[in-house]
């Protein structure tokens, strides 16, 4: 079964996708974008009766590259990476399109409410969140940074 998380974290855009990868799409404003990878996701999501549940999927923080290695540090240092290593998903229950779960960053989980689609074996789900709600850092050098939050894609 193919999983695609989406995940809006300061205009990033967080994907779980078929093969255990993360696509991570990351608006840069006023103007710009790049993609950040990872093949390192770990956890299952498993459906029985309709439903979804997954009890863990996470991706190690410092497996996201971008290829540019100090874009790469800025991004693990933004997330806190040496001090929280990974981002994880717990507790995901879904049905009919919409899901819970929390959802852990910087140390700090809070609770988000995800709306996926299926077709076939493929699900993709995506929600938003505020940076701010993870104690994460404003990111602004230059007058170019991202914003605290995004709007689902």
């Amino acid at each position: 079964m193919k999983l695609a998380l989406a995940l809006a974290l300061l205009s990033f855009s967080l994907i779980l996708q078929a093969k255990d990868s993360l696509k991570l799409f990351v608006k840069i404003t006023p103007s710009g974008s790049f993609e950040a990878v990872s093949d390192k996701i770990k956890g299952k999501l498993i459906k029985e009766n309709g439903s979804f549940i997954a009890e863990n999927v996470y991706v190690p923080i410092k497996s996201i590259t971008t290829e540019n290695s100090l874009r790469d540090s800025h991004l693990w240092k933004h997330l806190n990476g040496d001090k929280y290593d990974k981002v994880i998903l717990t507790g995901l229950k879904g049905k009919d399109g919409k899901a819970t779960a929390a959802l852990s960053i910087n140390g700090v989980t809070r609770p988000i409410s995800i709306t996926y689609t299926e077709e076939a074996n493929d699900v993709d789900a995506k929600f938003t969140i505020n940076a701010t709600d993870f104690n994460l850092p404003k990111v602004r050098y230059l007058d170019v940074g991202v914003e605290d939050r995004s709007e689902e894609r």
